[in-house]
């Protein structure tokens, strides 16, 4: 018996030995796998909330091992793709690293899809870009009830987010700003671009489609492009409603030094409502703005006040608003409205100082109204609305037959970078 038991010891012994042995080698296999995937190839992570895909079928067989997007994020590498199937994710996501994200409409132009189709892949929560050369391409986007929609940090350089839909971030009787995008305190080289945003709605607060801030950024925000987007229905029952809102660093305060580069272009903008409406505000300092081939409509002001605050492209707390260009915009928004308009302030401070706002449409082949002699939307002071277009055809020449029009443009309008157009 004791023979038996000694026996028993020396095989417990060598099991030892053998799952010691086993256990380095999973250790050592482990650290090759990591140092192989430090410069291996990119990889494909599936999600599918109904746990069955693979990364060339939605519709297989197979299991994988993510149901929620977040998961595949954390599993996933610098340089890998999250590849999300069809179907609905409720949850937050935060992007922590250079990943593609892909929904299952990426690459897809927005016109002609429906939001939260089955086709589509659906996240209802906040998606949050903390990392560098992100990209987040082809998703139904949503976050009811709440301020954000999407958020970009200051760490998100070079991201790109585009051929979403999101719809309904916000609501009604929601207490604070409700923002579609928000590209937070200065992030650099973030394009917004091919996107569908509707229905933004906040009772107390602001309601932006898009939004470069805030008011008290120190960092400067480069390289920054809104291009392309179809923006609708922001609604503030109390405040202002914006299409896009670029403020950072516009407050007063000595740490508040951020700046914004930044192209507008090829958006269409309509049915936005507040007691303020800008479709566009430059209202923070934006050196050299490009604001061009965008179609604003539909702007309502509810405030019933005397003065209409309903504009166009609006500069506010921005003493670069001379260097920008606001042309070949279709800013038909009617003869009570404003298509472009300056600050009274910054007018006040800087007489002799105007925008360069020539050849957009007005509404009228006779040109804008107020200091304007025409019968279109309204032009405000400091604003060079000389020539404008004659009809609604953005990428019509507006000079004259000599290709002059002896102001600040020689020769017929033409696209130097049409890289908007793309999407």
């Amino acid at each position: 018996m004791q023979l038996h038991i000694a026996s028993m010891d020396r095989r417990r012994f060598k099991w030892g030995i053998a799952a010691a042995g086993f256990g380095m080698a999973a250790m050592v296999a482990a650290f090759s796998f990591m140092s192989l995937r430090a410069g291996a190839a990119p990889v494909v992570f599936v999600v599918d909330d109904d746990g069955m895909a693979t990364g060339n079928n939605c519709n297989s067989s197979t299991p994988t091992p993510y149901t929620t997007i977040s998961a595949a994020v954390t599993a996933a590498a610098a340089g890998d793709t999250v590849k999300v199937c069809p179907g609905s994710y409720t949850e937050d996501v935060t992007i922590d690293k250079s990943l593609t994200l892909k929904g299952a409409k990426a690459g897809t132009s927005v016109n002609g899809r429906t939001f939260n189709a089955a086709n589509e892949s659906t996240v209802t929560g906040l998606v949050t870009i903390d990392a560098e050369d992100v990209t987040v391409d082809g998703f139904s986007l949503t976050n009811p009830d709440q301020g954000l929609g999407v958020l970009v940090k200051t760490t998100g350089k070079d991201a790109v987010i585009r051929k979403n839909i999101l719809q309904t971030v916000g609501n009604n009787t929601f207490a604070g700003p409700v923002v579609g995008i928000y590209l937070e305190l200065g992030p650099d080289g973030v394009s917004v671009r091919g996107n569908k945003i509707s229905d933004i709605q906040s009772q107390t607060g602001s309601a932006q489609g898009v939004l470069v801030g805030d008011s008290t950024s120190a960092d400067p925000s480069l390289d920054t492009s809104i291009n392309n987007n179809r923006i609708s229905d922001i609604t503030s029952v109390e405040k202002g409603a914006y299409g896009v809102q670029v403020n950072n660093g516009s407050s007063s305060a000595p740490t508040a030094v951020g700046y914004t580069e930044v192209e507008v272009a090829g958006n269409t903008i309509k049915n936005l409502s507040g007691t303020w409406v800008h479709a566009i505000g430059l209202e923070g300092e934006t050196p050299n703005a490009d604001v061009n081939h965008n179609v604003i409509s539909n702007l309502t002001d509810t405030d019933g006040g005397t003065v209409n605050d309903a504009v166009g492209v609006f500069f506010e707390d921005n003493p670069f608003f001379f260097t920008s260009q606001v042309n070949q915009n279709n800013l038909a928004v009617g003869s009570d409205n404003f298509g472009i308009a300056v600050a009274t302030a910054l007018s006040t401070q800087y007489v002799s100082l105007s925008v360069d706002g020539e050849c957009n449409w007005w509404g009228a082949a006779n040109g804008p109204s107020t200091v304007g002699t025409g019968s279109g939307a309204m032009v405000g002071p400091n604003v060079d609305f000389k020539p404008w277009l004659k009809s609604a055809n953005l990428d019509r020449g507006c000079g004259d037959h000599n290709h002059h029009d002896s102001d600040k443009h020689h020769g017929d309008w033409g696209d130097d970078n049409d890289d908007w157009r793309e999407d």
